[in-house]
């Protein structure tokens, strides 16, 4: 899904696509399968790794959530700083970038 998000926002399609409630529901579920380190997997279940987690991060900020007063996005965040940035992500997170 990030990449689907990433898509709509580059193309500047995103609001016209995705209506204000999808964006609610999407930011629910990538809330939802938030490991409990704070990270993200590329895939659902799986432990944290740096892409799943710097898309997964992206996508909400690109869809609206604030970090003041985030808990899950803080957690996020801590977790991709703390492994590195997004810099230590593998070469095709950085492309999607």
């Amino acid at each position: 899904m990030p990449l689907m998000i990433f898509s709509l926002y580059v193309t500047g399609s995103l609001d016209m696509v995705i209506s204000r409630e999808h964006i609610r529901e999407i930011c629910r579920y990538i809330y939802n399968i938030q490991n409990e380190d704070g990270g993200w997997s590329t895939h659902i279940l799986g432990p944290s790794s740096m892409f799943g987690s710097c898309v997964n991060y992206v996508t909400l900020r690109i869809l609206g959530e604030e970090l003041d007063g985030n808990e899950a996005l803080y957690k996020g965040r801590a977790w991709i700083l703390s492994h590195g940035s997004a810099t230590a992500s593998p070469q095709w997170a950085k492309i999607w970038l």
